[in-house]
């Protein structure tokens, strides 16, 4: 009996040797819904079976990840812009565990991860790439860095694509509502056009054979697919060009940009853009600052770091895992209350520059 790897390379190959066209498309279309589905059903044992993987744990502090291919120069930029000292070296493989480093910029502190580099074949495991993957599942935005001489970002994309990270996009518009009968209906909003066999015929695949699916923008069957397992990843990104003191940096430079990627030029031997890198990782993260206060007084000054967006269960999340089940009220003083020490609950949505007090249950 084949294993799940290999049903999974047997429709890769089939995909790759049929010609896409109107009399395909349908059974294309069935073959990645299938090979998801067995993805999906992989990573579900991979996640029983335990193992060695890299654990990070949340903090008050935002995690930003450093992935690219090897000796790219992932460590010197984490010691540019983090209190880190991270060993650095000529050759491939240096960093061979997570290292991490704090950044401040503008009285905010994001935590820097520097990563083991990615090789064609991560998300099958190859140059430990399960375990980096992993960690880049929980972060909230990625650095991916290139240099002159490693530039194509083509296969660092397709590799986290491959393990349920979708870089730079955003999730599908869409909702599924399981019915007892009538059907698969397909619904669209605003005159999008679809076509509602393939569409139908996939989420059969997925063992849906009665429900309404409403779908809100144009998609993909990739991106239905998406929306049905319901299990990505949607992560920011930015593309950080290093070395841009050689002289070969110019036509990577071109490349990169003919392809849409928008890269940041830096150099750490000569600090170009070093501040504008800072600069664009508090933009990519919508971050707001939130302060905590005891209940006889102001705290220490400094502020946690939060998602646009993040509620006061969110802050007490990551101050301790007991204190939602403790939770009693939360009294704010800020914009996102009407009146100073107004008493909020856990679902309320907290603003930049409020001020938190946290009152927990007794026992």
């Amino acid at each position: 009996m084949p294993s799940i790897e290999d049903e999974i390379r047997q429709i890769e190959e089939e995909i790759k040797k049929t010609q896409y066209n109107k009399a395909t498309e349908h059974h294309i279309g069935r073959l990645k819904a299938k090979m998801a589905k067995l993805e999906k059903t992989k990573e579900e044992r991979a996640g029983r079976g335990g193992g060695t993987g890299f654990f990070i744990k949340k903090g008050a502090y935002p995690s930003i990840a450093l992935v690219g291919p090897p000796s790219v120069g992932k460590s010197s930029i984490l010691n540019s812009i983090t209190d880190a000292e991270s060993k650095i070296g000529s050759f491939d493989f240096t960093t061979l565990s997570i290292v991490p480093g704090i950044m401040e910029y503008e009285g905010m502190k994001f935590r820097i991860l520097d990563l083991p580099g990615i090789i064609e074949g991560a998300h099958e495991g190859k140059g430990r790439g399960r375990e980096v993957i992993s960690v880049l599942r929980g972060v909230e935005l990625i650095l991916i860095i290139l240099d002159p001489y490693k530039y194509e970002p083509g296969y660092i994309v397709y590799e986290l694509g491959r393990a349920g990270i979708r870089v730079n996009q955003k999730p599908p518009r869409m909702s599924v509502t399981v019915k007892d009968r009538g059907g698969i209906n397909i619904l669209t909003v605003g005159g999008i056009k679809v076509d509602e066999e393939l569409f139908q015929s996939i989420a059969r695949e997925f063992g849906i054979v009665n429900a309404d699916i409403v779908i809100g923008q144009a998609m993909s069957p990739e991106r239905f697919i998406d929306g049905l397992l319901g299990n990505r990843a949607y992560i920011p990104a930015v593309f950080v060009l290093n070395k841009s003191d050689l002289p070969e940096f110019r036509d990577a430079y071109e490349y990169l940009v003919a392809g849409g990627y928008d890269p940041l030029p830096v150099s750490t031997s000569s600090g170009e853009n070093i501040l504008q890198l800072k600069r664009k990782i508090a933009e990519k993260m919508t971050m707001m600052r939130v302060f905590l206060d005891s209940h006889r007084g102001t705290g220490d000054g400094e502020p946690m770091i939060m998602r646009e967006g993040s509620t006061v269960e969110d802050v007490c999340r990551l101050l301790h895992t007991d204190f939602v089940e403790k939770f009693k009220f939360a009294t704010i003083v800020g914009p996102s209350v009407k009146y100073p020490n107004q008493r909020v609950g856990l679902d309320h949505a907290i603003k930049d520059g409020d001020r938190l007090s946290i009152f927990l249950k007794k026992g």
